[in-house]
Parts: structure tokens; C-alpha cells; sequence
């Protein structure tokens, strides 16, 4: 199956800069969301959505034509006042 796959901010540097953060995987059947991290190298911290839902089980598993949003999650800091 094929899946459809976009990497936001940093983590487009996991492709090639041509691909300008977009991807497309070929899975076997059956993949889970973890099957596009380990395919990509990205670490099980990053926060995904698929076909727009923000998922947060990496065995979330997918079907041929969804779209995966890969981003790292945001960070916030403290406020001194």
C-alpha cells in the first residue's frame, strides 16, 4: 500500500531537500503508524496525524492512501515573572 507522508520543520532534513518535505512509502499491508517512523528514522517522540487526526498510538494502523504529518512537538518554556 501507499502512504503519503509530510514532514514539518526540522524534519524534512530526513529527505532529500528536492522533496521539500513530502514523501510517498510503499507498506506492506497490515503497517502500522511505527512502520513509517522506523522506515523514516524518526524516533517515537515525534507527534504524528493521520488523515488530519492527531494520533498518539504508533500501532494506529493505516490503510493505502492515508496521509501522515510528521512534526516535533512543541516545546515551551518557563515564564519568570
Amino acid at each position: 500500500m501507499q502512504i503519503q507522508v509530510v514532514l514539518h520543520a526540522v524534519l524534512r532534513e530526513k529527505l532529500p531537500p528536492q522533496a521539500r518535505g513530502r514523501a510517498v512509502l510503499t507498506l506492506p499491508e497490515g503497517a502500522a503508524l511505527r512502520d513509517v517512523l522506523a522506515q523514516l528514522n524518526l524516533d517515537r517522540h515525534v507527534t504524528c496525524a493521520v488523515n488530519g487526526r492527531v494520533q498518539r498510538d504508533l500501532s494506529t494502523p493505516l490503510r493505502d492512501g492515508d496521509e501522515v504529518h510528521c512534526f516535533r512537538a512543541a516545546g515551551g518554556g518557563c515564564l519568570s515573572l
